[in-house]
């Protein structure tokens, strides 16, 4: 029984090597077919072009980050012709088309892009921003409803609801919004800026006024933040808070920060000019400010208030002038005995 055992057992060991050798053999071969299947079947063109679609993407986000709109929109455009699923390249050229001014273009490809992913939150914000361009407030609420259902601690969604809601005169949900947006972002300086001014709205002037102070030191450069605080300065109705020498130094600062463009900044800094004993220079910004805010309603509807503000401008500015037909008394110069 041993002797058999041991006879078999030799016969399997030699059967083995040599079964290993063909073996190998074949294990060899199949891996140069499966090499060669590689080279020649395996779609190694849709892989490059799926990393030309990812190269095309990042930089057309590189571009949406520049402020190059149109080149956004090409490279987007690329990518999407590669991947028409790419719901974030549907997004980009969106924001891209938003920022162009071409609202009809950036709804249609948010809707495309909500259609592919109905449950991206990015994608209702966008949308609701459209719709708050447009002042169709209650779609607009709706979309960012939905944005923060998906996503909770979005807090830019938050901040936009709130805002519309500031607009609406709804000043305590107005400001329940943004206090979600800040209980999620502590840092967002842009909704504190806005709790600053639903604050000043509900007459909480001493915590509207920390709320811009904590504003102007996240972002000590943002000309609206700057132009914001100083038209609270001269405008809250605690007199204690109120002054116009600080006011009047950021409304200047935010006045060189947007290089004189900028109607708004031009009408605080005017505000300010008047509030410091400066009605000559008020009307001179305020006729600036006026004009390039005109150029929003040709009708001129949107600057009623501004006018009624240079007119005041105007009146101090001649009762401070001389005329000039004025003369000195007659004996002003005589000798005296």
């Amino acid at each position: 029984m041993r002797s058999f055992g041991r006879r078999n057992s030799e016969e399997f060991l030699g059967w083995n090597q040599r079964g290993w050798v063909a073996l190998t053999f074949l294990g060899v071969a199949i891996i140069i077919a499966v090499a060669l299947g590689a080279i020649f079947f395996f779609p190694w063109s849709q892989m490059l072009d799926r990393t030309r679609v990812d190269k095309d993407y990042q930089e057309a986000s590189e571009a949406l980050a520049a402020g190059n709109w149109n080149k956004a929109l090409t490279l987007f455009g690329r990518s999407l012709r590669n991947n028409p699923k790419n719901s974030p390249a549907l997004i980009g050229r969106s924001r891209a088309y938003l920022q162009l001014k071409n609202l009809d273009a950036a709804f249609q490809e948010i809707n495309k892009a909500l259609e592919i992913d109905p449950r991206n939150a990015l994608a209702f914000g966008q949308r609701a921003i459209i719709e708050k361009l447009r002042r169709n407030y209650d779609q607009a609420l709706k979309d960012l409803g939905q944005a923060v259902k998906l996503d909770p601690g979005y807090a830019w969604a938050h901040a936009q609801s709130a805002d519309i809601l500031l607009r609406r005169k709804d000043m305590e949900k107005a400001a329940q919004e943004v206090n979600q947006a800040l209980k999620a972002r502590p840092d967002f300086a842009e909704a504190l800026r806005l709790r600053a001014r639903i604050y000043t709205g509900l007459g909480k002037c001493r915590e509207a006024f920390e709320d811009f102070n904590r504003a102007e030191k996240l972002r000590p450069d943002d000309a609206q933040s700057l132009q914001d605080k100083a038209w609270f300065l001269l405008t809250c109705p605690d007199e204690s808070i109120q002054d116009a020498t600080e006011a009047l130094r950021l409304a200047l600062r935010a006045y060189e920060l947007s290089g004189g463009k900028d109607g708004i900044i031009l009408e605080t800094l005017a505000e300010a000019h008047y509030q410091s004993g400066q009605p000559a220079k008020a009307v001179e910004h305020q006729k600036t400010a006026v004009e390039l805010e005109k150029r929003k309603c040709p009708d001129g509807s949107c600057v009623q208030e501004m006018n009624k503000r240079l007119q005041k401008y105007e009146l101090a500015a001649r009762q401070e002038t001389r005329p000039d037909d004025e003369i000195l008394p007659l004996d002003c110069c005589a000798k005296k005995p």
